[in-house]
């Protein structure tokens, strides 16, 4: 085995390791060992590799569970108000007018008049406040922040983002919210401090001194092109048509501009006739300025991390191949924080570089002209790229950009110049005397081929389906499509392509289900709930949102990633119980984002921003809806059919009173849905509402007088919809009644989401498995 099939194989066993500690993959690894050990025993390889192999194994698996932690000095404080003094050690990010947010690394915390010193621990900082304040908090300083401090949301729901992994992976455990009740203590007092933030305020002296010259969006593009993401952020609507063209990317500084970058000053240093050894290692020096310039990101890393070893055996009169290096870099990488095989920068990052170099050497044009071959070249990038980059952007976000490739295509050659004058201009904008004329001149060459740019994001974004929305593929469609993939590039045996080729083909059948299904979303103190018919035709009853200082709702990240990972894209009716925003809070998300035919609402309503908005939403959009003043059958299929119903007794007040309830019946299952209302609104129900309910998803997240003895008589299994509170949800006489009465009941705080699969004698419950990332069979309920 060769040099640099060692180091691929070790590499890719190191991964093996890490992944064991937190997937159930110990089957596989179990298979991978045997093999092992049977090509020993045949003597194909000596009883020292499988030892190494095993050792590797051992190593990732090791080091994952030694550098991984779950909590640090502050998680104990989370969910309570606290003072913090805390350095600042990430550049802060603008993306929201009036707010910021960066990482920090505490000093002290003062919690109920304790003072608890000499902390280990980061958070994400995220403060409310005028852009004029906010503006002067820079890497290195010292605050004192007075806020909340929270925990992290972890996915409690299947298809939900892991916020709290997502965190993890940078070894933070909390989240600190600050208004205005912050200060700046002191700047930087290290050199590490102090150098940071030179560079940071060299980057955006920078930027300002474009910024004279180059109106919004373009510098925001020049911004992004030159020093990544976090240098200017661009409007809304300039990301959402970048997006959708597919090259929102290039506002990303990635590993082409750290080569860019090197080869400039290589280009000058050579034209000045410098030492060699001294231009490679000033060139070392210069790209690692720029590394901590743009924020460490996971492609800018493995480009330094390569190019410096590259560099380094230029020095010492050493070559080894660029596909050996890549998977040192990852190993490197990887040893340091085995949790950043997570990232999604570093998997696209490695994967698209891993595309490149093994196809390279397959791409050859052979034209008599250098710039015919150089073009066609440039072209066959984005193409790769996308081959490679495009099942990964489907699995994480659902979408996949039509004209991405030609979008691309078409911004290379612009993309290349404003990449190289930008630096150029930028490097010389560095000496005072000259910077202001010298990217003046740069700019008036730089703002037509910009505004170019942002034409071509516009044009192609503007396109029918420039943006189509995917189902989420499975893992094995990923590791087939991947395997023919190489299989071609390498020219294997037709025979194994075909047979891979016919596998992933097998993997689209679809797995119909026949059973009606019910999940109970965990959407915190707040009601959300999909119902899926035998006949496979989807309901929603309510779209809950928490009252936090943010526009997502769980409609969006919960209910609406859910149907996009699997391919729901048509609801048949959406009911709303009432309008308060804990139940319809995320309406017009899911009406923007599904086709809904259907949308059911009660008569009764008081005026609120909320209900005008979606009442206004509907009638702008021709959204079918039915506004419900009685009992109503919405849908009758074969043995399963929903029924909504809306008492209007003069001795309902309360608005959570009025809701609609639902009734779903499959078979011998009846679900009820109460919806906010009480104990008063049970009374008045129709007696096919009240009689031999297998689960009832209780009024107002349990609250007081929202469950009586006749309920519980003739209810077999209770639904809680509930989550942090400061009402007091659900109430201790709602959970006192329940456990007397010794009657089963479930809730989403504590069990995460909740599946009833409907069978013709029997109700399955299951609960959402963080670890699986699954539903797990709970229990049976007979009939």
């Amino acid at each position: 085995m060769s040099k640099q099939a060692k180091i691929i194989l070790f590499s890719c066993l190191y991964i093996i390791g890490i992944l064991a500690s937190f997937t159930n993959i110990w089957f596989g690894i179990f298979a991978l060992i045997t093999i092992c050990l049977v090509q020993v025993i045949k003597r194909v390889f000596s009883a020292k590799y499988f030892i190494s192999i095993l050792f590797i194994l051992v190593a990732g698996f090791t080091n994952t569970h030694l550098n991984t932690n779950y909590d640090d000095d502050l998680t104990p404080y989370t969910e309570n108000n606290v003072i913090l003094n805390a350095k600042v050690i990430s550049i802060p990010s603008n993306s929201i007018e009036n707010r910021t947010k960066f990482f920090v690394s505490a000093n002290s915390l003062e919690f109920e008049d304790e003072i608890y010193k000499n902390l280990n621990a980061k958070t994400l900082v995220t403060i409310n406040d005028s852009q004029d304040k906010i503006q002067k908090i820079k890497i290195g300083d010292t605050l004192q922040m007075k806020g909340r401090l929270k925990a992290p949301i972890k996915a409690t729901n299947p298809s939900q983002f892991d916020y709290a992994k997502y965190l993890q992976v940078k070894d933070t455990f909390s989240l600190l919210y600050v208004d205005t009740n912050w200060e700046i203590l002191s700047h930087a007092t290290d050199f590490n401090g102090k150098l940071i933030r030179k560079l940071n305020d060299t980057r955006n002296n920078i930027l300002s001194i474009h910024r004279q010259n180059i109106e919004s969006p373009m510098i925001e593009i020049l911004g992004g092109i030159i020093f990544g993401d976090d240098a200017v952020n661009p409007d809304e609507e300039t990301k959402t048509s970048f997006i959708k063209s597919g090259i929102f990317h290039i506002l990303a500084a990635s590993g082409m501009n750290v080569t860019l970058i090197f080869g400039i000053w290589f280009f000058f240093a050579k034209t000045l006739r410098f030492n060699y050894k001294f231009s490679i290692s000033m060139g070392i020096l210069l790209i690692l300025v720029y590394t901590c310039m743009t924020g460490f990101g996971a492609p800018i890393i493995r480009a330094f991390l390569m190019l410096t070893l590259i560099l380094i055996g230029k020095l010492i009169d050493k070559n080894t191949s660029t596909l050996s290096l890549l998977f040192i870099v990852g190993f490197l990488m990887l040893v340091y924080n085995p949790l950043m095989i997570y990232d999604i920068g570093f998997q696209l990052s490695f994967l698209v570089t891993f595309a490149l170099i093994i196809t390279a050497p397959l791409i050859k044009f052979n034209s008599k002209h250098k710039a015919i071959n150089y073009t066609l070249g440039a072209c066959m990038i984005p193409i790769i790229a996308q081959f490679y980059a495009a099942p990964l952007q489907m699995f994480y976000f659902n979408t996949f950009s039509l004209y991405s490739i030609f979008a691309n295509i078409a911004i290379i050659p612009v993309l290349s110049l404003v990449s190289f004058l930008g630096f150029i201009s930028s490097i010389l904008a560095l000496i005072p005397v000259w910077a202001n004329k010298i990217c003046l001149i740069a700019d008036l060459i730089l703002n037509p081929f910009l505004v170019y740019i942002v034409k071509v994001a516009d044009f192609f974004a503007s396109l029918p389906f420039s943006t189509i929305t995917i189902q989420k593929p499975l893992i094995i469609q990923l590791i087939l499509y991947f395997a023919i993939i190489l299989f071609l590039t390498f020219k294997q045996n037709k025979k194994i392509i075909i047979t891979f080729i016919i596998l992933f083909a097998l993997t689209f059948i679809p797995n119909i289900r026949n059973n009606a299904e019910i999940i109970f979303f965990n959407v915190g103190n707040a009601d959300a709930a999909l119902i899926k018919s035998p006949q496979n035709k989807y309901f929603i009853i309510d779209t809950g949102k928490l009252p936090y200082k943010t526009s997502a709702s769980q409609a969006d990240y919960i209910i609406i990633k859910y149907l996009k990972d699997n391919g729901i894209k048509e609801i048949e009716g959406l009911i709303l119980s009432h309008f308060d925003a804990d139940h319809a809070g995320g309406t017009i998300d899911i009406l923007q984002n599904l086709k809904v035919n259907n949308l059911y609402v009660s008569d009764s309503y008081e005026d609120t921003q909320l209900s005008n908005a979606i009442m206004e939403y509907t009638k702008e959009n021709n959204v079918k809806t039915t506004i419900i003043t009685e009992t109503i059958n919405i849908l009758d299929e074969s043995n399963f059919k929903i029924t909504l119903t809306k008492p209007n007794a003069q001795t309902l007040i309360d608005e959570n009173e009025k809701s609609i309830i639902a009734l779903v019946e499959n078979n011998t299952n009846k679900v009820l849905f109460m919806g906010d209302a009480n104990t008063n609104t049970y009374k008045l129900l129709p007696v096919e509402f009240k009689e031999n309910i297998t689960i009832m998803k209780s009024g107002h997240h349990g609250a007081a007088n929202t469950i009586n003895k006749e309920m519980i008589d003739n209810t077999k299994t209770f639904v809680i919809s509930t989550g942090q509170n400061i009402y007091g949800h659900p109430s201790n006489d709602t959970i006192d009644l329940l456990e007397s009465n010794q009657k089963e009941f479930y809730r989403t705080d504590f069990h995460n989401a909740i599946k009833a699969t409907l069978k013709n004698n029997k109700a399955e419950i299951s609960v959402f498995s963080p670890k699986k990332i699954n539903f797990t069979l709970y229990k049976s309920i007979l009939q």
